[in-house]
């Protein structure tokens, strides 16, 4: 009998373990998703870096709230660090609670889900910093420093006994609330002042692109790629920010959900020339500074 306990009692310890381990909850088949509202979810306003899928770079970002709506992104890189795919985020008020729905795009803007269809994830429990939706959490890397990172977790279909979770953990690229434009401006105003921010946004690529050129100079094929794959970033903001457009087209703030668009992925953008081209493995400072949001 002791001999069995010696056997059983670290197994069922270990079992203990992995649940209490796992990111993601899931909802009992009929569950009702708990009251929630958006303003629960100011903490995940930001940019957020991170390792993403076989440890290639992944980014996601979350605009401030737009009435009950938040719009998110997620880039996932691969190992060269061009797009491998993307997510377009809604996260909205609903019938008094929260709800996730999502789109998935390749690098080439075609979509996974057909035109009409997304993954939709509703609410199982949120508490401070924190969202727990079916298979899919959001939630504060420290609780106790909401700033500082945050952590997203899917679960992913399998036929393993044990649950198969993608785990993202992401630091916080600069201050997530940079001062922009002053409150209380008409839209017209607002548009202008982020066609400003747009304009500093892309000088400040263009500048940190440059500095990666000119420190590849001796090696020509690499520049070519760099330059192409900045190509490529121009042609994917425009197109993904013409969505945006479209999507908002009916709505007084589509000129700002563009621009915001544009200026979140030029953002974004200048941080990856930075930390692939304009970094080094040692404690060799970078040859420019970290490129936080544009104000």
């Amino acid at each position: 009998m002791d001999r069995w306990k010696l056997i059983v009692m670290p197994l069922l310890a270990l079992f203990a373990h992995q649940l209490s381990a796992q990111e993601t909850r899931m909802g009992e088949q009929g569950f009702e998703s708990p009251p929630a509202t958006i303003g629960q979810m100011d903490w995940l306003v930001g940019q957020w870096l991170g390792t993403g899928i076989g440890g290639a770079p992944a980014q996601e970002s979350w605009l401030p709230p737009v009435g009950p709506t938040m719009v998110g992104t997620f880039v996932q890189a691969d190992a060269t660090g061009a797009i491998r795919f993307t997510e377009h985020l809604y996260l909205a008020e609903e019938d008094g609670t929260l709800v996730l729905r999502l789109k998935h795009f390749n690098a080439d803007l075609t979509g996974w889900e057909e035109k009409g269809d997304m993954l939709t994830f509703r609410l199982v429990a949120v508490e401070p910093c924190a969202a727990y939706f079916h298979a899919l959490t959001l939630r504060c890397a420290d609780p106790d420093d909401p700033g500082s990172g945050i952590v997203a977790a899917v679960r992913m279909k399998s036929d393993k006994p044990e649950p198969q979770e993608l785990v993202f953990r992401f630091d916080a690229a600069g201050k997530s609330s940079p001062s922009r434009c002053p409150d209380a401006m008409t839209t017209l105003d607002i548009n202008k002042c982020f066609a400003g921010v747009l304009a500093r946004a892309d000088e400040r690529r263009a500048r940190y692109l440059a500095a990666a050129l000119e420190r590849h100079e001796d090696r020509p094929e690499l520049v070519a790629k760099i330059a192409a794959s900045d190509a490529v970033f121009i042609a994917y903001r425009e197109a993904e920010c013409d969505a945006v457009l479209e999507d908002w087209m009916e709505g007084s703030v589509r000129g700002f959900m563009t621009l915001s668009c544009k200026v979140e992925m030029t953002d974004n953008r200048s941080h990856a020339i930075w930390q692939n081209w304009l970094t080094y493995m040692d404690s060799t400072p970078p040859l420019l500074p970290e490129p936080g949001p544009t104000e």
